[in-house]
C-alpha cells in the first residue's frame, strides 16, 4: 500500500471517530461544557464548534485532514516573491501594511501571524527575532492612576530590592533542588487532578480526600508535594522579580491590601508596576508556592543585611553624640476570624481576646520595621528576644560607624519585664535593656538604694535612681536585683524603668529619653503601616491540631485539688452521699405525682390521697437537703471550693486540643508589606528632604498621582500630574524626580525610568 493510500485512510478514520462523536453529543442529554467534562473526548470543545460547522457545511469531506496535501497554502509564488522583495527592501516594513498590499494585489486574506511564518521560512536568519521580524517600535501613551508609585518602583530597582528578594527565592529553589524530596516528589502527583493545561479541575477540588487536606496545615501538606509542579521552580529572576514587585504593589493597587480584589479596576496597573498584568489567580499561586518552599525565614534574614545596608549611614552616626544604639521591641496582635479553637491573646484594635497572630517586631532607632517573627496566639516576646537578636546580631553589629564604641540597647514593653527575661539579659553581655514596671508590679518597699532627686533634662519631672528587688513568679524564693529609675512626674503620675545599663555612664536623662522616643519610632509606625500597608491582614488559613499544654497543666492540677478536698472530706462525702442518694429515689415518685395532676388558676390539682403522698415526698426532699446542708456547714471552706474546682473541670473538658494557625503564608506578605513602609520611608528621608510626613499623608500626596506614561524603545518617562492645590509639596516632589532622574534607573520592562512634574491638560 502506498503512502498516499495510507494517509486516506487514517482520514477516513479520523473522520468517522469525529462523526462518531459529533452525534453522540447532539443525542445525549447534557450541555455542551458537562460533556466534555464528563467523557474522555479525543478532541477539545473549541474543535467542537469548528468540526460542526464544517460537518454541516460540507459532510464528511469537510473533516478531512489537508495539513499533508499543501491544501492550506494562501500564497503562492508571486505573493511570496513579493513579500520577500518588500522585506528585502526595508525589513522595518510593518506587518499590516504588508497584509493590506496582499489583499489588495492579490486578493490574499493574510493575518500578521500568517505573514510572519512566510517571513520565518523566507529569511530563516530572523528566526530569532520576535514573531520572525524585525519591527518598529511604535511609541505609546497611556495613563497610570497611581502614577506616584512608580517613584517606589524605581527607587526599589535603584536600592536593588526586587532583585535581593529574587536571589533569595532563587537560591532556595537550588537548596531544594539538590534534596532528596525534591527527587521523589513526582510520585506524589495527581493526574486525575488537572486537565490538559494543568490546572485542577472543579470534580478535583469538591473531592471528600482534597476538601478534608484544605485547611490542614502546611507543615503536613509539604510532605506530599509534587515540587515540580510549581511554577517557581521553573521562573527565572525576572520573573520573580516581577511577581514580587506585583506582591509588593497589593496595597497600592487594592486599598485594603485584599488579594480578592486584585482583578479590580485599580489592579490593572500591575502591568506598569510589575512589568506585567498579573491576575488575582496568578499571585494566589505565586504565594501558595513561597509557602510551600518556606522561604520566610530567609527572606526576614537577608532583608535584615539589607535595610541594616540602606540605613546604615544613619544609623551609625546615632552612636556618636549618646552612645547608646537603641532598637524597639513590640508585639503587633491580628486577629484570626475561625469556627475552630484556635490560639488566643488579646486583639489591642478590638479590645477583647480572641483567636489571633501575633508578630514581634523589631524597629531600629530611627523606627525603621527591620525583624520580626510570627506567633500563633500569644508571642512571647520576653522569651524570644535574645534568640530573635541571635540570628540578626552579625548583621546589625556590622552597621558601618556603630560597632565597638556603641552601648546596644533593647527598649521593650511591659509584656517583656519578667524576671525570666531579666535573668536571661543577665547571663550576657551583648545587649542591655529598658523596660517599665506597670503599677501592679512595684511597691516602695520594693526599691532600695534610692538616690537623690534630679530633675529630668527632657521633661517635667524628677528623676531618682535606685535598686529593685523582684522575685521569679515561676520559682517562688529565687530573687532578682536590677537598676530601676524612679519617675516622679510634676503632675503627680510615676513611672519605673528597669535597665541594666552601668549608672557610672549612662546618665537617667538619657535613658528615659531613649524609652519615651518608642511611642514614635514603634507604635505610631504600627498605626500607620496598618492603614498605609495593610499590616493589620492575616493571610492563610491552614491550622494544626496540637495539644494544649496550657489546659493540660489546668486539667492536672484542677484533678489534684479535687482529689485533695475529696480525701479531706472523706467522712462528709459519705455522711451526704446517704441523703443525695434518698433524695435520687424520692424524685421519680414525686415527679409521677406531679405529671398526674393537672394545672388550674395557677395551682396543682390533685385527688387529696395522691395530694398527701407529693406532700410527703417534698417533706421528705427537703428534710434531706437540710441534713445535707448541715454536714456542708461544719466544712464550708472545703465543700465551696471542692464545688469551685468541679465547675472548673467541666469548664474545660473538650479543650485538650488547640488549632495552631500556620503563619508562613502571613510571614511573607508581611515581609512585603515592612519591605513597602521602609522603602516609603527611605523615599521620605532621602528625597523629599526628611519632611516630616506620614506613610498615610504620603499615599494621598503622592502615591495616588495620576499619571501619563509615555514610552519609546528604550525610555519610560511618567508625567506626574501637577498638584496646583499643594504647591508646597509639589516643590518637594520636583527636587524628588530630578534626584530620581540622576539615578538612571531601569525599571521593570527593561526601559530607563525618566520623570517629569506637569500639569495635564484635560
Amino acid at each position: 500500500m502506498s503512502a498516499k493510500s495510507t494517509q486516506n485512510q487514517k482520514n477516513k478514520i479520523r473522520s468517522k471517530v469525529i462523526i462518531f462523536w459529533l452525534e453522540k453529543i447532539e443525542k445525549l442529554d447534557f450541555s455542551i461544557s458537562d460533556f466534555f467534562k464528563k467523557f474522555n473526548v479525543p478532541f477539545s470543545r473549541s474543535q467542537y464548534y469548528i468540526y460542526k460547522k464544517k460537518y454541516n457545511s460540507y459532510g464528511e469531506l469537510g473533516l478531512e485532514d489537508k495539513r499533508n496535501q499543501g491544501g492550506n497554502r494562501k500564497t503562492n509564488f508571486e505573493s511570496e516573491a513579493f513579500i520577500a522583495g518588500c522585506i528585502a527592501a526595508n525589513p522595518n516594513l510593518s506587518l499590516q501594511w504588508l497584509s493590506e498590499k496582499l489583499a489588495e494585489k492579490y486578493g490574499c486574506k493574510f493575518s500578521p501571524s500568517g505573514i510572519t511564518r512566510v517571513i520565518q521560512r523566507l529569511h530563516p536568519e530572523m528566526e530569532n527575532r520576535s514573531r520572525g521580524r524585525p519591527k518598529i517600535y511604535e511609541d505609546k501613551e497611556f495613563h497610570n492612576s497611581c502614577g506616584g508609585f512608580e517613584l517606589i518602583i524605581a527607587l526599589a530597582y535603584h536600592l536593588g530590592w526586587p532583585q535581593m528578594v529574587a536571589n533569595t527565592i532563587k537560591n532556595t529553589v537550588r537548596s531544594l533542588k539538590r534534596t532528596k524530596a525534591f527527587e521523589s516528589s513526582a510520585k506524589f502527583s495527581d493526574p486525575k487532578g488537572r486537565d490538559k493545561h494543568g490546572r485542577f479541575t472543579a470534580e478535583y477540588n469538591q473531592r471528600e480526600d482534597v476538601r478534608k487536606k484544605r485547611f490542614e496545615s502546611i507543615t503536613e501538606k509539604r510532605d506530599e508535594k509534587n515540587w515540580n509542579s510549581m511554577n517557581v521552580i521553573r521562573d527565572n529572576i525576572k520573573t520573580i522579580e516581577r511577581k514580587s514587585l506585583a506582591i509588593l504593589s497589593i496595597p497600592v493597587i487594592t486599598m485594603n491590601g485584599s488579594m480578592r480584589t486584585v482583578d479590580s479596576a485599580l489592579g490593572q496597573e500591575l502591568k506598569h508596576f510589575a512589568g506585567f498584568d498579573y491576575k488575582q489567580n496568578s499571585l494566589t499561586k505565586y504565594l501558595g508556592e513561597l509557602k510551600y518552599l518556606g522561604v520566610s525565614a530567609k527572606l526576614l534574614e537577608d532583608t535584615v543585611a539589607f535595610w541594616s545596608k540602606c540605613w546604615g549611614t544613619e544609623m551609625g552616626n546615632l552612636g556618636k553624640p549618646s552612645s547608646l544604639l537603641c532598637y524597639y521591641i513590640d508585639g503587633n496582635t491580628k486577629a484570626v476570624w475561625s469556627s475552630k479553637r484556635v490560639k488566643k491573646n488579646k486583639v489591642t484594635m478590638l479590645g477583647r481576646v480572641m483567636g489571633c497572630l501575633e508578630q514581634v517586631f523589631i524597629h531600629d532607632a530611627l523606627g525603621h520595621p527591620i525583624y520580626f517573627e510570627t506567633y500563633s496566639g500569644h508571642g512571647p516576646c520576653g522569651e524570644h528576644i535574645l534568640s530573635m537578636f541571635k540570628k540578626i546580631e552579625a548583621t546589625i553589629e556590622d552597621v558601618p560607624g556603630a560597632r565597638t564604641s556603641v552601648t546596644r540597647v533593647l527598649v521593650m514593653d511591659g509584656a517583656s519585664n519578667g524576671v525570666g527575661t531579666l535573668r536571661a539579659f543577665a547571663s550576657q553581655q551583648k545587649y542591655h535593656y529598658i523596660t517599665p514596671l506597670d503599677d501592679n508590679q512595684w511597691k516602695e518597699r520594693k526599691i532600695v538604694n534610692i538616690g537623690r532627686p534630679t530633675r529630668y533634662l527632657y521633661g517635667k519631672a524628677s528623676l531618682r535612681d535606685a535598686v529593685i528587688e523582684l522575685e521569679d513568679s515561676k520559682e517562688k524564693g529565687f530573687f532578682i536585683r536590677t537598676r530601676a529609675i524612679k519617675i516622679d512626674w510634676d503632675n503627680g503620675n510615676v513611672t519605673v524603668l528597669l535597665n541594666s545599663l552601668p549608672l557610672e555612664t549612662i546618665g537617667s536623662s538619657e535613658i528615659v529619653q531613649s524609652y519615651f522616643k518608642r511611642w514614635p519610632a514603634e507604635e505610631l509606625q504600627f498605626r500607620h503601616m496598618k492603614s498605609a500597608v495593610s499590616l493589620h491582614r492575616v493571610a492563610g488559613y491552614g491550622k494544626q491540631k496540637i495539644q494544649d499544654k496550657h489546659i493540660a497543666e489546668r486539667q492536672s492540677h484542677i484533678a489534684k485539688m479535687i482529689n485533695k478536698y475529696k480525701e479531706l472530706l472523706k467522712e462528709a462525702i459519705e455522711d451526704t452521699g446517704v441523703h443525695e442518694e434518698a433524695i435520687a429515689k424520692l424524685i421519680p415518685k414525686e415527679r409521677r405525682l406531679r405529671n398526674q395532676g393537672k394545672i388550674k388558676d395557677g395551682k396543682l390539682k390533685l385527688p387529696k390521697k395522691q395530694m398527701a403522698q407529693l406532700n410527703s415526698y417534698e417533706k421528705e426532699i427537703k428534710n434531706h437537703e437540710k441534713e445535707i446542708k448541715e454536714i456542708e456547714k461544719e466544712h464550708c471552706d472545703h465543700f465551696r471550693l471542692l464545688r469551685k474546682h468541679r465547675r472548673e473541670w467541666l469548664r474545660l473538658q473538650g479543650k485538650e486540643t488547640v488549632y495552631k494557625m500556620d503563619v508562613e503564608l502571613d510571614q511573607i506578605l508581611t515581609f512585603h508589606r515592612a519591605s513597602l513602609a521602609n522603602l516609603y520611608a527611605f523615599f521620605i528621608k532621602h528625597f523629599l528632604g526628611g519632611e516630616s510626613i506620614s506613610l498615610i499623608k504620603l499615599l494621598h500626596k503622592i502615591i495616588h498621582i495620576p499619571a501619563i506614561i509615555r514610552e519609546s524603545e528604550d525610555v519610560r518617562k511618567v508625567v506626574l500630574n501637577y498638584n496646583k492645590k499643594d504647591k508646597f509639596m509639589m516643590e518637594k516632589l520636583s527636587k524628588a524626580v530630578e534626584k530620581i532622574n540622576d539615578l538612571h534607573v531601569i525599571g521593570p520592562q527593561g526601559k530607563r525610568m525618566e520623570f517629569s512634574l506637569e500639569n495635564h491638560k484635560s
